[in-house]
């Protein structure tokens, strides 16, 4: 099983929408167009997406002052079948690789998301409450620092 990451290309939007399709149980306002228009990393299984990860910066840094940039964890996925294989973890890696204090939203009932982000480190900050509709529910904010 040979696992490699990265970035989309305009080949790949229709592969994204699948797995987003998939992961999100058809409650998804993002079009296939929408993962490029962000920094999108894709993982491939033996040349198969297996997932994405969509980040975008918000801050870019003070070099003088030494104060790093912040990015966005705007959308992530990993295909059911890729599930459980290190996908995630690895796709998380990759985005590490940037340098930059990292934040995500996460649905507070998604525990196996909530541990894959404290194992990688991330840690609550706060709670946004009925941030996400279809069902309504909190979303956790988490933080990361490099």
């Amino acid at each position: 099983m040979a696992l490699t990451v990265r970035p989309a290309t305009p080949a790949d939007a229709d592969a994204l929408a699948e797995i987003e399709l998939e992961a999100f149980a058809g409650d998804s306002s993002w079009t296939a167009e929408d993962f490029l228009r962000y920094d999108c990393s894709v993982a491939e299984i033996d040349g198969t997406m297996a997932g994405f990860l969509v980040s975008r910066e918000t801050f870019p840094g003070y070099v003088l002052s030494d104060t790093p940039p912040e990015r966005e964890i705007v959308n992530f996925a990993v295909s059911k079948r890729f599930r459980r294989l290190g996908v995630a973890r690895n796709l998380l890696l990759h985005e590490r690789k940037r340098r930059a204090i990292l934040f995500l939203e996460v649905r507070e009932s998604n525990v196996a998301a909530i541990q894959l982000y404290k194992n990688a480190g991330f840690m609550e900050i706060s709670r946004r409450r009925d941030y996400y509709d279809n069902p309504v529910e909190s979303a956790i904010v988490m933080r990361l620092k490099w």
